[in-house]
């Protein structure tokens, strides 16, 4: 027996077989609904009130889309190039500067001309304590 013969027998056996609406035969039938009647109708009801959009106004939610897709990627273009020109104009400036000048290199050389300062003055110094 299905949940809901199982519930009505239990009706039936509570109440009475005398109530007023007409008499359920047993058919052995599996009933295969588990809902109530007022939850049937109030899903009919809504099913009957549909949100669905026509198609032209899905047409025209599409056509909103796009340009709006055009435009984000319009504006993802602008700033790529604008960043590509930046880009080339710092290359364009490095370049023009030549190959020689870098920052480095000068702070380099000053400190291997106090090393070889330090290794000089260190070697005065042991050679006058060994004298």
């Amino acid at each position: 027996m299905g949940k809901n013969q199982t519930y009505k027998a239990m009706q039936r056996a509570r109440l009475g077989s005398n109530s007023a609406g007409p008499e359920e035969i047993d058919d052995g039938m599996v009933d295969g609904s588990f809902h109530s009647p007022e939850w049937h109708a109030a899903r009919l009801a809504s099913l009957k009130t549909s949100h669905t959009v026509t198609w032209e106004e899905f047409k025209k939610k599409q056509k909103e889309d796009a340009l709006r897709k055009g435009e984000l990627e319009a504006d993802t273009d602008r700033m790529m190039r604008e960043y590509r020109a930046q880009l080339d104009a710092e290359r364009a400036h490095k370049l023009v500067r030549g190959r020689n000048h870098s920052s480095s290199k000068s702070s380099h050389k000053k400190d291997r001309k106090d090393k070889d300062a330090k290794k000089r003055s260190s070697k005065k110094r042991k050679a006058i304590i060994k004298e």
